[in-house]
């Protein structure tokens, strides 16, 4: 059977109402050249680790350069283990410009590396202090720090 007019629009306006997905970025670390931010949001779990969505955005720049790159990152919380995922490269109008899958393996966690504290946040429920509802707002409200 073949689907009518009426059942296309009534799926395109269930779709339009429906929320949109709920983000969460957490600051996890700041370097003088990058914002590194993590979407409690997106995280999932599968096969005994976890796995979310981590931003780096520059540290500085103007409001209207959207440019950053965001990439899963996968924990396995008991290995202490970490991979990193595919990574998407946005371009200074926010659009994508590019993604990179290199197929990385699992890698022990180092101490007091980036990964052990997305590993603290993704494992242990830790979270940051600064909360943006997505990169783009982080980035219009100037970057802030949390001094």
């Amino acid at each position: 059977m073949k689907p009518t007019v009426i059942t296309i629009v009534a799926a395109v306006v269930a779709l339009a109402a429906s929320p949109a997905l709920a983000e969460s970025w957490h600051v996890v670390s700041r370097s003088s050249a990058t914002v590194f931010m993590l979407d409690v949001d997106s995280i999932t779990e599968a096969s005994g680790a976890r796995t979310a969505v981590l931003a780096r955005v520059p540290a500085s720049g103007p409001v209207d350069d959207l440019s950053y790159s965001a990439g899963e990152i996968t924990i396995r919380c008991s290995a202490n283990q970490s991979k990193p995922g595919v990574e998407v490269l946005y371009g200074p109008d926010g659009a994508e410009q590019e993604r990179i899958d290199d197929g990385y393996d699992f890698d022990a966690i180092a101490r007091n590396s980036l990964d052990s504290y997305i590993k603290d946040m993704l494992c242990d429920d830790q979270r940051g202090t600064l909360v943006y509802p997505s990169v783009r707002a982080f980035i219009e409200a100037g970057r802030p720090r949390a001094d």
